[in-house]
């Protein structure tokens, strides 16, 4: 049957929107997810599960197209084809004048990259996608012992459910509310890396141990890692400095608290601030104060308003009626305003997990995203935790001190970074 234009083409998502105005050469607006296996990629391999992976995901087969009010994404026949990593991690996927895919698939030894453009998905759907590739992956490449077996990936969504925009599902026209006031943060300094580089640092430690020492605070890891985050970059601070606020922006995934089964943007960004008067900054003060800022905004309550209150603009009946190329301007002021409010960020993905039979072949993931500042990305894979600190300076302390004081809490931790040095070593 002969699809419809309707079918062919979707919206960007609410939170979409801002991404392609404000997407260059020195912050792509691209995240990478990586599994690293036990074993040496096979390519013609990965390309067939790539294949049946599609089948489940065509919404990832888009490009980005300009249309005269906002962008859309409109299905494409072209086909992604793996290849060994030659790129740097996060490098530009989304061209103004081209037409191309806003995801790449890459591999290197015994690792597989799924790198996907912020306008296409989030972290949770693309988590998604890679999980169901490495699943044909083993499937495919130990067929003779697991031929028998009934293994399933815990996926039952349709892909029509894949793509529905959650953030229009949801919203819900209510009287504007008067919003806190953000002032102005501290920002993080440095000498730049060069423009199409990225300085990566990466923290491997047990899960267990992650969850012993935030219990001992009473704090989940986001809080102590957020926590412990705003503590560093405050012992390189001046006194004059402090007189701005440490803000850390931390994604937080909406389906947690709003069912839904997409695979596109579904997330809402919580702000935890940090003022500096009036108090002893102590890792344990901040940390109080980074627990009260999680308990009153990770509420249902209070995403479900700012969820609105963003989603309100874009129904706004003037704003659908302005040109994009006078809202391309806005967004970029827009971006440049919310960028000065925030120092960094510290996006948590979770715990991730794989069938059992499929899981034994699997070492870790990982996951870190494009900057032009400094920020952490982590999640945790059986019983590896991964910190990913991902940079845009050359030389920078923020990094050391931060692990410094995680093993000087009693962590043990592994080190690996393309900054100086490529082996790992040992904090």
């Amino acid at each position: 049957m002969k699809q419809t234009k309707k079918s062919q083409w979707h919206k960007l998502d609410n939170a979409a929107k801002i991404f392609p105005a404000n997407t260059d050469q020195r912050d792509t607006k691209v995240f990478r997810f990586s599994c690293e296996l036990y074993e040496t990629i096979d390519a013609a391999v990965l390309q067939k599960a790539l294949e049946k992976t599609l089948k489940k995901f065509p919404y990832y087969c888009s490009i980005l197209k300009k249309g005269l009010f906002w962008y859309y994404l409109e299905h494409t026949q072209r086909k992604p084809t793996v290849h060994i990593e030659n790129r740097c991690p996060c490098a530009p996927l989304y061209f103004p004048n081209r037409k191309t895919l806003l995801f790449d698939i890459s591999y290197f030894h015994k690792r597989i990259n799924l790198e996907v453009h912020h306008v296409l998905s989030d972290g949770s759907g693309a988590l998604l996608f890679l999980k169901t590739l490495v699943f044909y992956y083993v499937l495919e490449k130990h067929k003779e012992s697991l031929s028998d077996q009934e293994i399933f990936l815990a996926d039952t969504t349709s892909t029509s459910e894949k793509s529905i925009d959650s953030f229009s599902k949801y919203f819900k026209k209510e009287k504007k509310k008067n919003t806190e006031k953000s002032p102005f943060a501290y920002h993080l300094k440095g000498e730049e890396i060069g423009v199409g580089q990225m300085g990566i640092i990466e923290g491997y430690v047990s899960v267990k141990s992650m969850l012993i020492l935030s219990r001992k605070y009473q704090a989940t890891i986001t809080e102590f890692i957020v926590a412990l985050w705003i503590y560093s970059i405050y012992e390189g601070m001046s006194i004059a400095e402090q007189k701005k606020p440490i803000v850390i922006s931390v994604p937080v995934n909406l389906r947690s608290y709003f069912p839904s089964k997409t695979t596109r943007n579904f997330f809402k960004v919580i702000q935890i601030r940090y003022f500096f008067e009036n108090q002893e900054n102590t890792f344990e003060t901040i940390l109080t104060c980074v627990k009260k800022e999680f308990k009153q905004k990770l509420t249902a309550e209070a995403l479900r308003i700012g969820m609105n209150t963003l989603s309100a603009l874009e129904h706004n009946i003037t704003m659908k009626l302005v040109p994009l190329t006078i809202k391309d301007p806005i967004l970029r002021f827009a971006s440049w305003l919310s960028y000065q409010k925030v120092t960094s960020c510290v996006s948590n993905v979770g715990k991730i997990t794989m069938p059992e039979k499929i899981a034994k072949y699997i070492h870790l993931f990982d996951v870190f995203v494009s900057t032009k500042t400094m920020q952490i990305a982590t999640c945790s894979f059986q019983d590896c935790f991964v910190i990913s600190i991902t940079t845009a300076f050359c030389h920078s302390d923020l990094p050391k001190r931060f692990f410094r004081h995680m093993t000087n809490m009693g962590l043990s931790i592994e080190i690996a970074t393309n900054l100086q040095q490529e082996e790992s070593t040992h904090v």
